[in-house]
Order: structure tokens, then C-alpha cells, then sequence
């Protein structure tokens, strides 16, 4: 199997409905994933939301139904499909997991039959308007557990029982005709090797089900060294026998910000982790480095890009009414023009 070589572009309809162009590098204006297919990338990874209405400032981007359409034109353009399940109205990561609104309340076995009739129900949406998935993600950067108090790390069984819910749903979905995604359970554990390893040992031990990828989260300038993330790949392969994807990565082209917002990842951090300044030629080496260990490791199947396509645009912030913290990591500048760094998925 060819590696895995994508980006997370959940913020594409909101930027073109928000006036976004892309420019390619003959300097004419072309469909993002025109731009993206033919700098190499062949799968496309897209958030979902429960009921979101504090994401951007239409708000209600990042559920199914206005995923869809995006999901559509990345089948029409010959890419794979990877879902990422939040189950959250919001953001869900290391710091919060946050019950959706509608689930609040449910008990325990409650909550996991809406982990399942949410996911069938979104993915059979998926199937029938010919965007099935390749990759489904159960929860995000839940190495801290998920659907919190309730699947909090310190009740690894509350969340297998989570997870066997949406891993049963989608399994389900997938009739005759359609091959069942590969599961991915993705942690923000990047170089974290006895973090992760504990992490997978306790989802065995309470009887996770059966499951394709380990998806990580690797930053270099928060996770540490590349050969530490490659330690951690290469001992959770030779320990549970799943192939990594790396499921979110990114590096800066600038340390400018365009709005009020600042920016989550400044040049003082990235020079101070790394040695490096950010600029677009040290944005291209970063995603280099990163997609040459994954070729040249068994252990890694794939590699996924944070945002390329979200540069500063007024109504496309990270919440309603804000600006955007992560422009300076986009792989286009504020002008939509592509960037040196997109060049990096052609290797």
C-alpha cells in the first residue's frame, strides 16, 4: 500500500463561502483540492460535529450535512475520505472532550448507544450520497480519554465501552457492496512512547475491538525530537502490530499574525524547540523530514497536515467572533497563494 499522504481541510467550505481563492504556483486561481491532488496528496481527513454552533461564524460548519458536500468533491477528485469523530459540539483534544449538548444527562450505557446511532446514521448519510470513507477516527486526541467525566483516563473500561460503540456502528455500516473504513483510535501522544504504550496495553486489557491504525499527533516544536516520535512509532508497531498515522502534524511559514488573534505557535517556541525560525523554506524541510520517516519506516502508514487551507479571513476564525491562531501554519499566505511547503507531498 502507497503511503498515506494527506491534509485536513475542515475549514474549506467556510473559507470559500467566507470568499477564500487559492492560487497555484502559475499564479492562476484553481480549486484547493486541484491544487492539493497535484502536489501529491491522496486522502483528505474532515472534522465532525455533533450540533456545532460556536465554530466559525455561520457556526454550523463541521456537521454532517455541510461536510458532505466537501466529501462529494474529494471523491469526484479521486481522494480517499478520513472522518475524524469528535463527538462534541466543539473542539475535542487533550484539554477538553466535552459531552454534546444532546447527550447531556445519559447515563454511561446511554451515551454509548448515541456513540452508535450517531456514527451509523452519519456514515450510512456518507454511503448514501457517494462519499463513503476510507478511514474513520473514533474520537480525537482521546489519550486522555473521551465524552468526559464519563470516559476519563482514570476509567479505561467506561472508555473501551465508548469506543466499542462507534467501532460496532461502524462495522455495521458497511453492507454489502461497501468495504468497511479502517479504524483509527488517535492520541496526541506523539513522542510519548510509555504514555502510548500504557495507553493501548489498558485499551487490550478491557477488550477494545479490533481496530487498523494508531493514529498520533506529532508538532515537533511541542512533542519533541523526530527520533523520539520514531521510538514511539516503531515500539507501538512491534507491541500491538497497527501501522501509525500520523494524523495531525504542522510547522510555520511566518511569525506574522493578520488579526488580533495571536497566534499558537510563534517564532520564539518553534526557535527555542527546534533551532529553526519560521519561514517557508524551514516549513518545506519540516514536512520533508516528517514524510521521509514515514517512507522509510514499516511502521508508519501515513501522514496528515493540519489546516493547510485556513489562512486569516475574517469569519473563519477558531470560535464564532475570533480570528484564527493557526494562519502562520497554513501552506497558502494571506492571499491564498501556495506555498514552497505544498511541494513537500510530491516526495
Amino acid at each position: 500500500m502507497s503511503l498515506l499522504k494527506g491534509v485536513d481541510i475542515s475549514s474549506l467550505q467556510a473559507m470559500e463561502d467566507n470568499g477564500a481563492v487559492y492560487i497555484d504556483e502559475d499564479g492562476q486561481i484553481k480549486d484547493a483540492l486541484e491544487i492539493l491532488k497535484n502536489n501529491g496528496v491522496n486522502s483528505i481527513r474532515l472534522r465532525l460535529f455533533n450540533n456545532p454552533s460556536q465554530s466559525f461564524d455561520r457556526g454550523d460548519y463541521c456537521n454532517v450535512k455541510n461536510t458532505i458536500p466537501i466529501a462529494k468533491r474529494i471523491k469526484e477528485n479521486g481522494m480517499g475520505i478520513y472522518l475524524d469523530f469528535h463527538y462534541s459540539d466543539f473542539w475535542a483534544d487533550w484539554q477538553k472532550q466535552n459531552i454534546p449538548s444532546e447527550w447531556c444527562g445519559k447515563s454511561l450505557d446511554e451515551l454509548c448507544d448515541a456513540v452508535y446511532d450517531y456514527t451509523f446514521k452519519t456514515l450510512r448519510c456518507f454511503k448514501d450520497n457517494g462519499a463513503w470513507p476510507d478511514i474513520v477516527q473514533i474520537g480525537n486526541e482521546i489519550g486522555r480519554g473521551l465524552l468526559w467525566e464519563y470516559g476519563t483516563i482514570d476509567k479505561p473500561r467506561n472508555i473501551v465501552k465508548l469506543l466499542n460503540a462507534g467501532i460496532t456502528a461502524v462495522n455495521d455500516a458497511s453492507d454489502e457492496g461497501y468495504e468497511s473504513p479502517k479504524i483509527m483510535i488517535h492520541i496526541e501522544c506523539g513522542a510519548e512512547k510509555e504514555q502510548t504504550e500504557n495507553y493501548f496495553l489498558k485499551l487490550n486489557k478491557y477488550g477494545i475491538k479490533h481496530y487498523d491504525y494508531i493514529g498520533l499527533s506529532y508538532y515537533p516544536y511541542w512533542a519533541g525530537p523526530y527520533e523520539k516520535f520514531i521510538e514511539n512509532a516503531n515500539n507501538a508497531y512491534k507491541i500491538f502490530g497497527k501501522q501509525i498515522v500520523i494524523a495531525e502534524t504542522a510547522f510555520p511559514y511566518t511569525n506574522k499574525s493578520n488579526d488580533d488573534t495571536p497566534n499558537v505557535v510563534d517564532g520564539e517556541l518553534v526557535y527555542r524547540t527546534m533551532g529553526l525560525e519560521p519561514s517557508e523554506n524551514n516549513q518545506y524541510d519540516a514536512i520533508a523530514r516528517i514524510i521521509k520517516i514515514a517512507k522509510n519506516e514499516d511502521s508508519i502508514a501515513g501522514v496528515y497536515y493540519w489546516e493547510p487551507l485556513w489562512y486569516q479571513l475574517k469569519g473563519v476564525g477558531a470560535e464564532k467572533n475570533k480570528g484564527n491562531e493557526w494562519e502562520n501554519q497554513a501552506l497558502f499566505d494571506n492571499n491564498g497563494r501556495v506555498l514552497k511547503g505544498m511541494k513537500a507531498f510530491l516526495i
